[in-house]
Order: C-alpha cells, then structure tokens, then sequence
C-alpha cells in the first residue's frame, strides 16, 4: 500500500528551502529601494548645503551692491563740496550744503547696513565651512553604507546558490508525483504550499478541517488538499 509519509517529511524539509530563498530574494529586491533612499538623503544634505551658500552668496551681493551705493554718496559729497567754492548765490549755497548733509546721513546709515552685512556674512561663512565639512563626511558614510548594500547583496545571492544546490539534492529523494504538485502549487503564488495540520486545523490559514480530511491525511496514501487554502495537508 502507497505510503506517502516519506515524501511529504521530505516535501516538508524542501519547503523550508523554498522559504529561506523567498525570503532572501526579499532582502535582495530591497537592496536598490535602500541604495536609492541613502542616494536621496545624500541629495538633500547637497542641497542644505546649496542652500546656506546660496544665503552666503546673496549677502556677500548685497554687500557688493551697499558699497556701490556708498561709493556714489562720497562721489557726489565729494563733488558738491567742489561746487560749494564755485557757487556764488546764498539760496544755492544752502540747498548745496544740505544736500551734502542729505548724503552724509545716507552714508553713515549704508555704512551701518554694511557693518550689519559683514556680521552676518561672518556668520555664514562659518555655517557655510561648517557645512562642507559635514557634507564630505556624510558623503563618505552613505558611500560606505551603499558599499555594504551592495556586498551584502553580492553574499545573499551567494546564499542562494548554495541552497539552491541543497534543494537540488532534496528534490531527488521526493517522489516524482508529489513533487509535480508541489512546484505547481508553488508556481500560482510564493509561500507555503504544505501545511502542518495543527490539531484540528489548516496551520497556514486556521480553517478548521472536516475530520474526513483529517483521516485521509493521517493514512498517507494519497495527497489531501485544505478546502480553504488547498495547500497539501500533512500530518506529522
């Protein structure tokens, strides 16, 4: 009389190969969306970086911009005082010297503005060194961070390959029907495809099993399939 328990112990052992490699190749399939993630948080460190140069940058065009305008308040004190020692009408005096006040006190507030600027501009410039040296360095850890990904994916497909010539073996000792079913079970979906009976129930999916199945499973004559799930059933 046919006796299958052999097989489905073995069918059972085989699975948990199966299972080892899935969960591998999730690891594997991860492996580029972790890359990506660290190659995203290097681009917004460059682009913090970016940014702080780019308020350095704009101060030190303001600054630039300040001085050209302080250049043309002492170009035109400079040249109304000239004018001041042509000028003979008293009225034109006058408006001449307040003019002359006019763009001192222009002067004096552009120097403050400027005064302002360079204080500032100080404080970036250190924000700004400050910020290249971090990027370097954390330029240097998500390279290192990516070089292990990628060598930690190289050694799990190295994994695979080594069980997957341990499953070869396996599948030799399995009886060529059951082992027909099993791989087409497999090939609908990923996972487990022979279930443990657990007690009165499917382990995989917990539907309780007609005792009828129970039986036929227990007697290791024929494979017996779960009503919910249909994975192959096996009673150790």
């Amino acid at each position: 009389m046919l006796n299958l328990k052999q097989d489905l112990e073995l069918l059972y052992e085989l699975q948990n190969y199966d299972l080892k490699i899935d969960e591998i190749k999730k690891k594997i399939s991860q492996t580029p969306y972790l890359i990506k993630e660290k190659m995203r948080a290097l681009e917004d460190k460059k682009t913090e970086v970016s940014v702080q140069k780019q308020s350095f940058i704009e101060l030190n065009c303001l600054k630039k911009e300040k001085e050209a305008v302080l250049d043309s308040k002492d170009k035109a004190i400079s040249k109304r005082s000239m004018e001041l020692n042509t000028v003979k009408a008293n009225d034109i005096y006058k408006i001449l010297l307040l003019e002359i006040e006019r763009a001192k006190a222009d002067k004096n507030a552009i120097e403050d503005e400027i005064l302002d600027l360079m204080d500032k501009i100080d404080g970036e410039s250190i924000v700004v060194k400050s910020g290249d040296t971090e990027l370097k360095e954390f330029e240097q850890k998500i390279k290192n961070e990516m070089n292990d990904l990628e060598e930690y994916a190289k050694k799990l497909k190295e994994e695979i390959i080594s069980i997957v010539k341990e499953r070869e073996i396996q599948k030799l000792k399995i009886n060529k029907a059951v082992l027909v079913n099993y791989e087409r079970l497999r090939e609908g979906r990923d996972g487990r495809e022979i279930s443990l009976i657990d007690g009165t129930s499917c382990e995989v999916c917990g539907m309780v099993l007609r005792p009828q199945l129970i039986n036929m499973a227990q007697k290791y004559q024929e494979l017996v399939f779960c009503d919910n799930c249909s994975r192959i059933l096996f009673k150790k």
